[in-house]
């Protein structure tokens, strides 16, 4: 087997697991937004038995007359672009919950006003809300953006790639 013909076999295999790869991020960040549920990443322990730091949490909207003590809830902090996830312990008479850090010795400092709740805990996936934390907080929609862009390069670039071989053996594939 020519060089040639071995590095563009690795280079198609790479191809088709970044492929795959990107093909089911695409399904599943779609998956989400048609189920109605969003990513929120897990940036301290309070919650570790349940969610660890890294986790990504995915909330659904839920009523607010069916919050019930027990019930993991993702909540939108006052004045800020910033969330957190906890167990809500009561639900108040003045439209509130207190909420509660698994992990936490004491109950949160402020009850939450029940328009505040984004949504309820859905389920979790492991250490992908690194991604977030570390790149900030990016949208379902931007990120299926950039997966998309980053597909179309990597089909535009193995296209080119193989054109480029193809004439170099005068029209004849290594394949």
């Amino acid at each position: 087997m020519k060089k040639n013909g071995l590095s563009q076999k690795i280079g198609n295999v790479v191809f088709n697991i970044l492929a795959i790869v990107t093909a089911f991020s695409v399904a599943f960040i779609l998956f989400n937004i048609a189920m109605g549920a969003k990513g929120y990443a897990v940036t301290s322990n309070s919650m570790a038995d349940t969610l660890k730091r890294g986790d990504l949490a995915f909330s659904r909207k839920i009523n607010v007359e069916d919050i019930k003590p027990g019930d993991i809830v993702t909540v939108g902090m006052a004045g800020t672009d910033d969330y957190f996830t906890h167990r809500v312990v009561s639900v108040n008479d003045d439209f509130t919950i207190t909420t509660k850090g698994d992990k936490n010795t004491e109950n949160d400092p402020m009850n939450t006003p029940m328009e505040r709740v984004v949504g309820k805990l859905w389920y979790s996936v492991p250490l992908i809300g690194y991604f977030s934390i570390i790149f900030g907080q990016i949208t379902q929609t931007t990120a299926l953006i950039i997966i998309a862009v980053i597909a179309i390069a990597l089909i535009a670039i193995n296209t080119i790639i193989l054109t480029v071989n193809k004439r170099r053996n005068g029209g004849v594939s290594d394949e």
